[in-house]
C-alpha cells in the first residue's frame, strides 16, 4: 500500500516530528538517505521507515517499512533532492559519571551555534578517536536534519550529550582527574607544546565570540592554536578538528 493522503494519521504523525519540541518529547529523530540510514546500528529502536514509491534499494532488513508518495515524501524530507529514504529513530541517552570514567580525550562545545559546524565536529572526533562530545545548553541541536547530515553517521558511533551545564560538567571532570584545556586567543601555549594527560578534556567556544570568561576561568590551561597568516582567528569546526588530531597524534588512549 502507498500512502497518497495528507490527511493519513500515520502521514501526519510523522509530519508532526519536524517540530523539533515534539521529537525531543518522543525522543527521536530524523535520519535521511541511504548511506545515512545504513549506519544505524542494529540495536538501536527504529520506530519507523519511510521510502518514497519510486525507491529502488532492497528494505527488507528494516520492520515498519511504510512507502509514501513522491509528493508526500518530498514534504517529509528536509532536502531538496531526496534519496527516498529515512528512518525515525530512537535517542539514545548516556551517563555523564559513567562516560567521563573511561580514559582518553573529552570534547566540550559551549555554544556553537552552526549545525553544520556541530555535525563535522561529531564527525572528527569520531574520525580521531574521542571518547564522548558533551555539547552546552543554547547550542545548534545535535539532532537536527543539518547536524546530523553534516556528522555523516558519526553520531551513531560515540557518545554525545546536549543540553549540558558547563560548570557541573567541568567540576564532575576534575573529580574525575580529567586535566581541562580551553581553547582561547588568551592562551599562552600552543597547541603543539601541550602533553596531554590519559584523561583530558578540551572546550570549544561560540564561533563569533569563543568562550566565555567565566568559562575560562575553570579551565587548568588556555591553549591557542599557531597560526602564521593574518587571520584573527579560526572556523570552530576547523579548530577542533586540529586539536583532535593533535592529541590523536599523540596517541591518547
Amino acid at each position: 500500500m502507498i500512502i497518497k493522503s495528507i490527511q493519513n494519521q500515520i502521514f501526519k504523525d510523522a509530519l508532526s516530528l519536524q517540530n523539533k519540541k515534539l521529537r525531543d518529547k518522543n525522543g527521536v529523530f530524523f535520519v535521511e538517505g541511504k548511506k545515512q540510514v545504513d549506519e544505524i546500528p542494529k540495536n538501536r529502536v527504529i520506530r519507523q521507515v519511510f521510502i518514497s514509491e519510486k525507491y529502488k534499494n532492497d528494505v527488507r532488513g528494516f520492520k515498519n517499512v511504510i512507502t509514501l508518495s513522491n509528493r508526500l515524501f518530498k514534504k517529509l524530507s528536509a532536502t531538496q533532492s531526496p534519496q527516498g529514504i529515512m528512518a525515525i529513530v530512537e535517542k539514545k541517552h548516556y551517563s555523564i559519571e559513567e562516560v567521563t570514567k573511561n580514559s582518553g580525550l573529552f570534547i566540550i562545545l559551549e555554544n556553537i551555534q552552526d549545525p553544520g559546524n556541530l555535525g563535522t565536529i561529531i564527525r572528527s572526533a569520531d574520525a580521531f578517536g574521542v571518547k564522548a562530545v558533551f555539547v552546552s545548553e543554547g547550542s545548534a541541536d545535535i539532532y537536527s536534519d543539518k547536524t546530523v547530515r553534516a556528522a555523516t553517521g558519526s553520531i551513531f558511533h560515540l557518545p554525545i550529550i546536549d543540553n549540558i551545564d558547563i560548570e557541573n560538567t567541568l567540576n564532575l571532570m576534575k573529580k574525575e582527574k580529567i586535566s581541562v584545556f580551553a581553547a582561547s586567543l588568551k592562551g599562552k601555549k600552543y597547541l603543539n607544546d601541550i602533553k596531554f594527560p590519559n584523561k583530558s578534556a578540551f572546550i570549544i567556544g561560540n564561533e563569533a565570540n569563543g568562550l566565555k570568561s567565566s568559562t575560562e576561568t575553570l579551565a587548568d590551561i588556555l591553549v591557542k592554536i599557531y597560526m602564521l597568516g593574518n587571520a584573527e582567528s579560526l572556523n570552530a569546526a576547523v579548530a577542533a578538528s586540529l586539536i583532535m588530531y593533535e592529541a590523536a597524534k599523540k596517541q591518547i588512549t
